[in-house]
């Protein structure tokens, strides 16, 4: 499969979703959440798109980041998405197999509790994938998140995609995955990429 040096992994659009380069500027901010319905006037959509992009920039390995807005949830910030790329990877079958091997524990992570942990070796269009299921209770704030995180080995780049999407909406549960698995299905590998 012929491929750009510089291409990048991104998806395509879908309503609903708005996709960022990580570190914006509050204009920046602004112009994302004006791209909501009613969002150029709503402080949740702002604090939302906000909060995303500051937890992509804490992060230090995020560098795309989406959020999704459905009508079906008065246009509130429901699900957020953090892509992360790893370079030089190696062989992509060698590197699945060592993950899905380190996947076998349940994470720990300092002031979460998990509640529900699973991991599934999964082939995509792209390479072979690693998809991971968390539920996960803050033990400060008291939030439940559902996250999901997925990590493929593709075989046209030398590099490890690793995008981890999660709610807080348990009655959403269901839609959030079902709009994930539409991502992933639709996504690319494309010489355009996040703002371009």
């Amino acid at each position: 499969m012929p491929w750009e040096e510089d291409a990048v992994f991104t998806f395509q659009d879908r309503e609903g979703w708005i996709f960022w380069a990580a570190g914006l500027n509050e204009a920046g901010r602004a112009d994302v959440a004006a791209q909501v319905p009613g969002g150029e006037n709503s402080d949740a959509v702002l604090a939302g798109v906000r909060a995303v992009d500051e937890r992509a920039m804490a992060d230090g390995q995020a560098w795309g980041v989406g959020v999704w807005f459905p009508e079906r949830n008065g246009y509130l910030p429901t699900a957020s998405i953090l892509v992360r790329t790893f370079a030089d990877r190696g062989d992509p079958l060698k590197a699945f197999r060592k993950a899905v091997k380190r996947a076998r524990k349940v994470p720990r992570i300092p002031g979460v509790t998990v509640s529900g942990y699973s991991a599934t070796p999964h082939e995509t269009k792209n390479g072979p994938a690693l998809v991971q299921g968390l539920d996960s209770t803050d033990n400060v704030t008291g939030v439940l998140l559902f996250t999901w995180r997925l990590t493929f080995f593709p075989y046209i780049k030398d590099e490890v995609v690793e995008i981890e999407c999660d709610t807080p909406y348990a009655h959403l549960v269901d839609d959030v995955d079902e709009e994930f698995a539409c991502l992933m299905e639709d996504s690319v590998y494309s010489i355009v990429g996040y703002g371009e």
